[in-house]
């Protein structure tokens, strides 16, 4: 009993919740700054011989390293793969568009993992959640109208911000179909470790020598991310997801402080009418999935 009491602290998680936000958004406006001189595979490259060498000595301490070894390659390569192409896609959008942007079209990945585990896990979408997903493109599509014209230069930002999305929710649907066994940090490492690979081979299109204040933005940037999704961890472990989950959304306050002060960027009119729509929807889907966990969870102890 006094376990349970010491791992479920809701508030500790909040905080910890956030503080992944934070720390996300923050390594999110690195990248914006560094994207405009560096190739996006550096940045990536770098980010990611960081942040391996810190979960891997994260591992060595709390697990030991065997906890890195699987049997399940296929769907953990599936899963990197997709991973790793939402995460080049978001790095390219973070230099084209503004910061705030980025952050409101990837709250669409609700919706596309909603469409894409009817399409691929045969799950069924009743009224409730078609009326969220209805909501949610309604504000995909009033986010991204003003640069559906063809002289708009930020059309292609936004269509690889929603690649981003659609690759992000991809990447999901193979982690619900991967082994509920599998820790956190083994599906971590691996998809680090192949963006890092990946990312080295765009040294072929040429990198650059940073200047010391780009080395230290970089550094920063890996510092940063590696520490914002330790702390995601450490909040689910803490607080249940129907708790905490629903403060990702706050990022979206910090990107447009940050987009704001550090970049001087002031979100459109359609991401202030188009985000708090995808947002609600995102809310929903995720309160829909709450109560199906927990009617699940109810009839298997019935049934017991």
């Amino acid at each position: 009993m006094s376990s349970q009491r010491h791992t479920h602290q809701p508030l500790l998680g909040a905080l910890f919740k956030l503080g992944s936000v934070v720390l996300l958004a923050s390594m999110s406006a690195c990248v914006k700054f560094l994207g405009q001189t560096v190739p996006i595979g550096e940045i990536i490259f770098v980010r990611g011989l960081i942040a391996l060498v810190v979960l891997a000595v994260f591992a060595h301490r709390t697990a030991g390293l065997q906890v890195l070894k699987t049997n399940n390659w296929r769907r953990h390569a599936s899963r990197a793969l997709f991973g790793t192409i939402s995460m080049f896609s978001l790095f390219t959008a973070l230099s084209m568009i503004p910061l705030a942007d980025v952050t409101a079209i990837s709250f669409a990945s609700p919706l596309f993992i909603t469409i894409l585990a009817m399409l691929f896990l045969g799950e069924r979408i009743h009224a409730f959640r078609w009326t969220a997903l209805i909501m949610g493109v309604t504000g995909v599509v009033i986010m991204i109208s003003p640069h559906l014209a063809l002289h708009d230069g930020n059309l292609l930002g936004v269509s690889i911000a929603l690649s981003a999305a659609i690759f992000a929710a991809l990447a999901m649907i193979v982690l619900r179909s991967m082994s509920q066994g599998e820790p956190a940090v083994t599906i971590t490492f691996y998809f680090l470790l192949t963006a890092t690979v990946c990312s080295l081979v765009t040294i072929c299109w040429g990198w650059i020598m940073p200047s010391t204040e780009q080395w230290l933005v970089m550094l920063l940037t890996g510092i940063l991310g590696v520490a914002g999704q330790l702390s995601m961890t450490y909040a689910y472990r803490y607080a249940d997801a129907s708790t905490i989950a629903p403060l990702d959304y706050t990022s979206m306050i910090v990107a447009v402080a940050l987009g704001r002060l550090v970049f001087n960027e002031t979100p459109s009119w359609s991401t202030w009418v188009g985000a708090p729509l995808v947002i609600v929807a995102g809310l929903i889907i995720f309160w829909r999935e709450y109560r199906l966990s927990q009617t699940r969870y109810h009839v298997a102890n019935d049934a017991v």
